[in-house]
């Protein structure tokens, strides 16, 4: 059994098993969140394996790894983004260690559901695009504020603005609602306009997975798009039963 643990900006994620579907628990990062997280491990089985994706700071990783040697005696494994994974997936950074690992695993988590070119839509803090073609090539990709970096850049250099309110609407009727439906569309809007371009200048279609905390406000109600929420945990398992090479 895995205890797998996805690191992001805003919460930690974790899955204790080793196959999807599972229970995967959340926690925010608040003041006491190394005593809920002791709290919500503390009775669970000495795990094989402890991995981690970690895309937020060290301080994290140090708590964790504290945590796994006083619980189980154990020590972790922190996923630093390879250049090639077998002949799975490979990436498109010259450096591919700057590359975040949570994009990472979202693209072999992908490349697992679909060997079509696919892209995978990260729907977090920033909203990230990572293309990768039929051979598993990463192409490049794209980030974006998200729904909440968006509002705040509003709100933070316009006078006599409120806090956004959703709208299944087009078009809102009120300052809160305009802000809503406007960053409510743009984004899948702009997410949308790069994967046309991309089928036009290939000539193929490109599968498309979102994922993270936002994704089915921006994608649920879009047809063309996967809601695969646990995208980063699916390419952790795929991590875990390939074989990663650095040159």
């Amino acid at each position: 059994m895995y205890l797998l643990i996805d690191a992001g900006n805003s919460r930690l994620k974790w899955l204790f098993g080793e196959h999807l579907p599972g229970m995967i628990e959340t926690l925010s990062y608040s003041s006491d969140w190394r005593l809920r997280l002791y709290r919500s491990w503390h009775l669970l089985p000495q795990p094989d394996a402890v991995v981690l994706s970690n895309v937020k700071d060290r301080e994290i990783e140090t708590a964790i790894e504290a945590l796994a040697a006083k619980l189980w005696q154990k020590a972790i494994t922190t996923i630093i983004t390879p250049k090639r994974t077998n002949t799975t997936l490979t990436v498109a950074y010259d450096e591919p260690q700057t590359l975040g690992s949570d994009r990472y695993l979202a693209m072999l988590g992908g490349r697992t559901l679909s060997h079509d070119p696919l892209c995978v839509i990260g729907c977090g803090t920033a909203l990230t695009v990572d293309v990768v073609d039929g051979e598993g090539v990463h192409l490049g990709g794209v980030i974006l504020p998200g729904i909440r970096l968006a509002e705040n850049a509003l709100l933070n250099h316009t006078r006599k603005l409120v806090p956004m309110r959703w709208t299944a609407n087009l078009l809102g009727t009120d300052t809160a609602s305009c802000i809503g439906a406007g960053i409510h569309h743009a984004l899948p809007g702009g997410v949308a306009h790069i994967i046309e371009e991309l089928q036009a200048g290939n000539g193929r279609r490109f599968e498309r997975f979102a994922y993270g905390g936002d994704a089915q406000i921006l994608f649920g109600k879009r047809p063309a798009y996967r809601i695969e929420p646990d995208l980063v945990f699916t390419g952790m398992l795929a991590y875990l039963g390939a074989a990663p090479e650095n040159r």
